[in-house]
């Protein structure tokens, strides 16, 4: 950081201003070398130093501009190398964020993983006496409960009656091509005890 700073703020301005110098000191000695020139009764040695010292100021820019190159190709190439070491720094603290948030990230898990205890609740205390179960008892099935819902014809007693009911519209097949129809069913045979225990 130190050669860094000392090229930008001493070498490359002196340079710079070397040049400024010279190019001021070229335009005075082209006039002198214009003046020599035409003043001189020997143009063959006027020439020949008008050709030294262009030689020599040509020397002298070419000097200072490479020199002011290589000055500045090595500021470039040392801020080149702090910005590398200040990406690796950066790199550096971001692998140590993600290090972190890796750790926070298990520690979390870990919470999650680790046994839950539950609090003790009060117990299920079975009743002192149960109460008395009613005996079981077999009731007959009803098949005329359901009767009276919808919309069909009621029969009131007998299996025959229904017939008078009958709208004229409607007939009924012969009683030869249905032999079963008007065949009276043996009736459900009910108990007339009522309720009977079921046998333990």
């Amino acid at each position: 950081m130190a050669e860094l700073q000392q090229l930008q703020e001493f070498e490359i301005p002196t340079g710079r201003e070397a040049l400024r110098g010279n190019h001021s000191a070229l335009l005075r000695v082209a006039d002198y070398c214009e003046d020599n020139y035409a003043q001189a009764t020997d143009k063959r040695k006027a020439l020949e130093e008008t050709m030294a010292f262009t030689t020599q100021a040509l020397a002298s820019v070419a000097y200072q501009v490479g020199n002011l190159a290589g000055n500045t190709v090595r500021m470039l190439d040392l801020q080149a190398v702090a910005l590398r070491q200040v990406e690796a720094r950066v790199s550096t603290l971001g692998q140590m964020v993600n290090m972190h948030m890796e750790k926070v990230a298990r520690r979390e898990i870990g919470t999650l993983a680790t046994v839950q205890r539950l609090h003790p609740s009060q117990k299920v205390i079975a009743p002192k006496s149960l109460p008395p179960l009613t005996p079981y008892f077999r009731k007959p099935l009803n098949f005329g409960c359901l009767d009276d819902i919808g919309h069909g014809i009621k029969v009131e007693t007998g299996p025959l009656l229904f017939l008078h009911h009958l709208p004229p519209s409607l007939s009924l097949p012969h009683p030869c091509s249905c032999p079963h129809f008007l065949k009276p069913t043996p009736s459900l045979k009910t108990s007339t005890t009522g309720l009977h225990p079921v046998p333990k």
